[in-house]
């Protein structure tokens, strides 16, 4: 099943109307009847459940593809109906520094075809300068102000980095073991609810519902799927890795879930790196809820996944091969930058320090049945 269908099909039917969804089931030959959900249930069925796709392209001469192009034809006569238009034209008022940043009133419409906003703070709204994610498949534009974080408060804003990547496309880059399918819960910040007086860091959270649906349910019943929490730090140095706060407490639906596996206390330095949790068995058919607190001054943001995982060949299968690699001294380069990881005072409290103690070292093993040992090398 190509992956990319789901999230797409489940983000354009996510807007849809009853009408819509009806012309659409009406085009397939299936019931109109039910809530808006179950309607929007019975289509994604087709896409997600490759049992159910099978038997419905060899009794309907349709295949999955097509059920998504059905759905995709109709976000985009819903679009024109609403008066969007193409931002082909309007691509070209962007500003001469930078393709991927644009200043308010260059945009005039965020639900236009080439233009999508998704930001943390939720608003859809061109209301302050925007930056574009640089994945080709991706080019979702946020907020500057939103996701553009500098190392200390009184610094301002940064400047835009040469690359940037949203939330979505950093995390897809995170664990190659796990290929995104769908959101539920689309990344939203924590934020602060108490401030010490003595100076130490102010305790964060973040209470919120996401919704799966049936099919997302019979999806994850299946071996290679799951529902994961993430969270990441939004001006973490490594971009593309998962880290928690300090001191998490995560919770879903009111069972407290473990996230991380190093002491609360313990910064996660630049070789290190967190994990996902999989919150599948505490989830339900329906609205769940999943709290999260930290005691951190850092900018962190939350997520909900659905994930598919890969297997070790599968992952092996998408190393380029040589020729189609990066060059030896990118390679190199990129290495020891992972290994130098930042200076002495950021990873003072992390476990990154790596320490070279002899170029070689003999281990003798002796076994405790035969007399003989092995020397390695």
């Amino acid at each position: 099943m190509d992956m990319d269908l789901v999230p797409s099909c489940k983000e354009k039917l996510a807007y849809f109307r009853i009408k819509e969804l009806k012309d659409v089931l009406t085009q397939l030959g299936l019931s109109k009847q039910g809530k808006k959900q179950d309607l929007v249930d019975r289509i994604l069925t087709i896409i997600t459940d490759e049992q159910v796709s099978k038997m419905w392209a060899q009794k309907n001469a349709v295949s999955k593809e097509q059920v998504a192009k059905l759905v995709d034809d109709a976000y985009r006569k819903m679009q024109i109906a609403g008066g969007a238009t193409d931002l082909a034209s309007k691509g070209q008022g962007a500003s001469d520094t930078s393709s991927t940043v644009k200043i308010k009133g260059e945009i005039e419409d965020s639900f236009q075809s080439d233009t999508k906003i998704r930001c943390l703070c939720g608003s859809t709204l061109e209301t302050e300068p925007l930056v574009k994610c640089d994945d080709p498949k991706c080019h979702v534009w946020q907020h500057i102000s939103c996701v553009i974080i500098p190392e200390k408060p009184i610094e301002g804003i940064p400047p835009v980095p040469d690359k940037f990547y949203c939330e979505l496309c950093r995390l897809s880059r995170a664990d190659p073991f796990w290929v995104s399918v769908v959101h539920p819960l689309f990344p939203v910040k924590l934020t602060t609810t108490s401030i010490s007086a003595d100076g130490t860091n102010p305790v964060q959270s973040l209470e919120r519902t996401f919704q799966l649906t049936r099919a997302d349910k019979d999806l994850v019943s299946k071996q290679e799927f799951d529902v994961q929490a993430w969270c990441m730090l939004l001006n973490d140095k490594v971009s593309f890795r998962m880290q928690w706060p300090q001191y998490t407490d995560l919770q879903v639906n009111g069972v407290p879930v473990r996230a991380i596996n190093r002491p609360g206390s313990q910064l996660l330095g630049a070789n290190g790196r967190d994990d996902g949790p999989i919150i599948t068995p505490y989830t339900k058919d329906g609205i769940n809820k999943i709290y999260l607190t930290g005691c951190d001054a850092r900018v962190f943001c939350l997520g909900v996944r659905i994930v598919k995982r890969r297997s070790v060949q599968q992952v092996l299968n998408i190393i380029p091969k040589e020729p189609d690699g990066e060059l030896f001294e990118d390679a190199l380069a990129r290495v020891c930058r992972c290994v130098g990881g930042g200076n002495a005072d950021d990873n003072a409290d992390s476990d990154s320090d790596l320490e070279v103690v002899s170029d070689n070292f003999t281990i003798n093993l002796r076994c405790p049945v035969m007399p003989s040992y092995n020397e390695l090398f």
